[in-house]
């Protein structure tokens, strides 16, 4: 009979453990709320902000919030090629993308439109003292849930190194 005792402590236990998953899942959702959303009422160069200020604070609120955020604002065409969330995760931690993931500093280009598409080059200042200057293209969706909200096609790099000052 002693032995008996300790049954309910441990089924309490393994449900607790099965459930903690769950938990863990739950709490990351109410995170992501926090978290920028598009809105109609997001300028193209709005976006790009909210994009490059949450990669350079990348680990707030929460870790990779930044790239949560970057991936909340790309567009559904973007997500099709990047996603889901832990494939474009990824693929921000490459050489070619990572500098921009808490980077030290960063200078907006003027906004170029061209219809319902949008262009804007932001130069990325890493700590460790590199430069990449990076192209954003953004359109404004057509139809579906993000009808009328600017969102990221695509993101590259367009030049590194000495950058000239005339390029903002």
């Amino acid at each position: 009979m002693y032995r008996f005792k300790f049954v309910p402590r441990l089924l309490l236990i393994l449900a607790w453990l099965s459930t903690a998953p769950l938990h863990a899942s739950l709490s990351n959702g109410l995170d992501e709320e926090v978290l920028p959303k598009p809105g109609t009422d997001l300028l193209p160069q709005d976006v790009v902000r909210i994009v490059v200020n949450a990669l350079a604070n990348n680990d707030r609120p929460f870790a990779d919030a930044g790239i949560a955020t970057t991936f909340a604002f790309a567009s559904p065409a973007n997500k099709v090629n990047t996603g889901p969330l832990q494939k474009f995760t990824q693929m921000i931690r490459t050489p070619t993308y990572g500098i921009m993931i808490d980077h030290v500093e960063h200078e907006f280009s003027e906004v170029v439109l061209m219809g319902n598409t949008a262009y804007q080059m932001v130069q990325i200042g890493a700590s460790n003292g590199a430069e990449v200057i990076f192209a954003f293209r953004l359109s404004q969706q057509v139809g579906g849930e993000f009808d009328g909200m600017w969102m990221t096609d695509a993101v590259w790099p367009v030049a590194t190194g000495d950058i000239p000052e005339q390029a903002f």
